[in-house]
């Protein structure tokens, strides 16, 4: 479906009454969402108009977690309003400030060494002070789906992926790896951890860099209250699998802010294999092409022992 720049105008103006919109122009990029930067009388906002989950309790958990990260310290955006049915749109609207940067994927390739690890240690801190902003329980922001401790929110995280497991993924792997999971979350996962807030899908392009330093963690969409290592898995598959020299940096900035304790690479090693079962999942529905790589990680994860 594609939505003029008039329809844009009228549900920004529904949105925001009394707003002056001088300009408006599409903004490349996004694969969840339309975007676009509109010049108006209260600064430069974006527009976002999600494509792939229009449900808007989406956007509301957007909006929640992102706040709760604002009251953490953690730079993010500020929301201008929400409207959870635009009817120039068809679907829901949110208007937030436009923070202007470069998101980090484009950044990487003009970066030296140097500045890697630097963005890597000021990604540390900046990744453990959301894990250090606190929930009341486990799962949805917003409260809707809750759980007692840390053991029933993951096995439900990975009933829920293998339930979701599509005829095109082999069975056995996946009930195997399931299986594997459910017995790695009673044996990795200390029963008293804390709700710790997630991001939920932390890698370059969610995170903008301006004047060498980053400036805004975007994005929030599959924020929740959860395990905190679970968020180390795309940071691993994303930056330091392909850089290694940033994890030490990472993991001493994170450290300093959030503390790592002594079972932590064994959290991180499960939360990867979760990362892989549900990437894998999510794959088989929209890019078949890329399912491969995660049901060999699974395999590679099954076949090494723990520890």
């Amino acid at each position: 479906m594609t939505i003029g720049l008039d329809a844009v105008r009228a549900a920004l103006l529904e949105a925001c009454p009394g707003l002056r919109v001088d300009d408006i122009r599409p903004l490349e990029g996004g694969y969840t969402s339309r975007q676009w930067v509109a010049d108006t009388d209260e600064g430069q906002l974006l527009a976002k108009h999600p494509v792939r989950s229009p449900d808007p309790e989406h956007m509301r958990r957007l909006i929640a977690a992102t706040r709760h990260a604002a009251d953490g310290a953690v730079p993010v955006v500020r929301f201008r309003a929400f409207q959870p049915h635009a009817a120039a749109l068809g679907g829901p609207l949110l208007v937030q400030e436009f923070q202007a940067g470069t998101p980090a994927d484009e950044a990487w390739d003009g970066l030296d060494d140097r500045e890697r690890r630097a963005f890597a240690a000021e990604l540390g801190t900046i990744v453990a002070r959301i894990h250090t902003c606190y929930g009341p329980w486990f799962g949805d922001v917003l409260g809707r789906e809750r759980y007692d401790d840390v053991r029933a929110f993951l096995h439900a995280r990975v009933d829920n992926q293998v339930g979701k497991a599509g005829p095109t993924l082999p069975a056995g792997l996946i009930e195997r790896a399931g299986r594997a999971l459910h017995a790695a979350v009673d044996t990795v996962v200390p029963e008293d951890e804390h709700p710790a807030l997630l991001h939920g899908d932390l890698w370059l392009p969610n995170i903008l860099v301006r004047n060498g330093h980053i400036r805004c963690i975007l994005d929030f969409e599959h924020g929740r209250w959860g395990e905190r290592f679970m968020d180390f898995a795309k940071l691993y598959e994303h930056i330091f699998d392909a850089f290694p020299d940033g994890l030490v940096p990472f993991l001493e900035a994170y450290d300093r802010q959030a503390g790592l304790p002594a079972d932590w690479e064994d959290r991180v090693r499960l939360g990867n294999a979760l990362h892989s079962l549900s990437t894998a999942v999510y794959f088989a529905r929209w890019n078949p092409e890329y399912v491969p790589q995660y049901l060999g990680e699974l395999e590679t994860w099954l076949a090494t022992p723990a520890g």
